[in-house]
C-alpha cells in the first residue's frame, strides 16, 4: 500500500463566482521509502499541493472542493482537528524553504526542537512504530525517550551540526543559513515521521551548502527509511535525489515519470522546455534557452491546454480541448496528445 495517495485533488481559493482554482485534478502517490520530486516554475501550485497533505492551507480562504488525500489509508480531508494534530509531525513533517522565517527568533533552537518532542514523543512513551535500521542493517525499534536534552543533541548530531552540546543554547540569528536549515531538518525528524516534505530546502543557500543539505537528506532517507516529497524548480538536483518526478504546470501535473527516464527523454513540451533551460557545462557560451511568456495567473488559466500559449509545438486542437493525463508508456504519464 502507498504511504500517500492524492486522488483528483481540487482546491479553490474563495467561494462561488469568485472562486479561483489553484489545484486542479492532481493525482500523486508516494510509496514507503520513496523520493518523489515535484518540479515546476514558481506559481504552478507545488507548495499548495504539498501543504494540503496535512491540510495546512486554512479553510477558509481555501476550499477543498474534490478528491481524496489518503495518508496511511486514511482520508486527511475527513479528519477532525484532533486527528490532524496527530498526523502533523507524527506522520508527515515539513522543511520549509526559508528557515530564518520558520524558526522563532526569540527561542533557543533546543527549546524549539523540544516542543516537537514533547508533543509527539513524551518521555517514557515508546517511539512511533516506524521501522528503523541499525548498523547491522536489520529492523529495529528506537527505545522509549528518556531525556529531551539528550535527544535534541542526538538529532543535531544526526544532521551534522558540530558541537551540538553548545549549539542547543543558540538563538537562530547566531547560526548561518545552512545551519538554520539543518535545525529545521532536525526539528522535522524529531517526531520520526514517515513522510518528510522538503519545500525547496536549498533556496537562498550557496552551492556548497546546497550540496551538503541534499546529501544530508539523501543519507537520512537511507538511514531512517522515510519517504521524501522534494519540491524544487531546479532540475539539476532531480537525478541525484528522485526515484520519480512529477512535473506541475498551472495547477495540473503534466508529466509523471521515473526520474532517470524523464531526464534521459522528457516527453511533455513543458518538461522539454525546462530541460533546455538548464545551463550546460559543455558546448561553449551559448545563450540560454528561455520559455517565452509566464505561468498564467490563477483565475486566468487558458480554457484548454494551459501550456498552449507558450508551447512551440502547439496546434489548433490545443486551444479547443483539455488534454487528459494518459499513461503512454509503462510508468510514464503525459498530459499532451502530441507528445511524440
Amino acid at each position: 500500500m502507498n504511504l500517500l495517495e492524492i486522488k483528483n485533488l481540487k482546491m479553490d481559493f474563495g467561494i462561488g463566482a469568485d472562486a479561483l482554482r489553484a489545484v486542479d485534478g492532481v493525482s500523486l502517490t508516494i510509496g514507503a521509502g520513496e523520493t518523489v520530486c515535484l518540479v515546476g516554475e514558481s506559481g504552478c501550485g507545488k507548495t499548495v499541493t504539498a501543504l494540503s497533505i496535512a491540510r495546512l492551507v486554512p479553510a477558509p480562504p481555501a476550499n477543498y472542493v474534490g478528491g481524496e488525500i489518503l495518508l496511511n489509508g486514511r482520508d486527511v480531508l475527513k479528519m477532525s482537528n484532533r486527528e490532524l494534530r496527530d498526523i502533523r509531525g507524527g506522520v508527515v513533517s515539513y522543511v520549509f524553504q526559508e528557515p530564518g522565517a520558520s524558526l522563532n527568533p526569540v527561542f533557543r533552537i533546543g527549546n524549539q526542537i523540544k516542543e516537537s518532542l514533547k508533543l509527539h514523543r513524551p518521555i517514557g512513551t515508546p517511539a512511533p512504530g516506524t521501522a528503523r535500521t541499525n548498523e547491522t542493517n536489520t529492523p529495529c525499534q528506537r527505545p522509549a525517550l528518556q531525556d529531551y536534552d539528550a535527544e535534541v543533541i542526538r538529532l543535531l548530531k544526526l544532521v551534522g551540526i558540530p558541537a551540538p552540546e553548545s549549539r542547543i543554547k543558540n538563538y537562530p540569528f547566531e547560526m548561518s543559513g545552512g545551519m538554520q536549515q539543518r535545525v529545521m531538518i532536525a526539528m522535522a525528524l524529531a517526531s520520526e515521521p514517515k513522510l518528510l516534505v522538503a519545500d525547496e530546502p536549498t533556496t537562498a543557500l550557496d552551492v556548497t551548502i546546497q550540496a551538503q543539505i541534499l546529501e544530508l537528506l539523501h543519507g537520512l532517507k537511507q538511514r531512517l527509511g522515510m519517504a521524501i516529497l522534494l519540491i524544487t524548480h531546479n532540475l539539476g538536483i532531480v537525478g541525484d535525489m528522485a526515484d520519480r518526478v512529477a512535473v506541475m504546470y498551472a495547477g495540473q501535473i503534466v508529466e509523471l515519470s521515473p526520474a532517470k527516464e524523464l531526464l534521459r527523454r522528457p516527453l511533455h513540451p513543458y518538461t522539454k522546455a525546462l530541460m533546455n533551460a538548464v545551463p550546460k557545462l559543455a558546448g561553449g557560451a551559448n545563450r540560454l534557452s528561455a520559455i517565452p511568456g509566464n505561468v498564467p495567473r490563477i483565475g486566468n488559466f487558458p480554457p484548454a491546454c494551459r501550456f498552449a500559449p507558450r508551447c512551440p509545438m502547439a496546434k489548433p486542437e490545443c486551444s479547443e480541448k483539455i488534454p487528459e493525463l494518459v499513461e503512454v508508456e509503462a510508468g510514464r504519464w503525459v498530459r499532451c496528445p502530441f507528445w511524440k
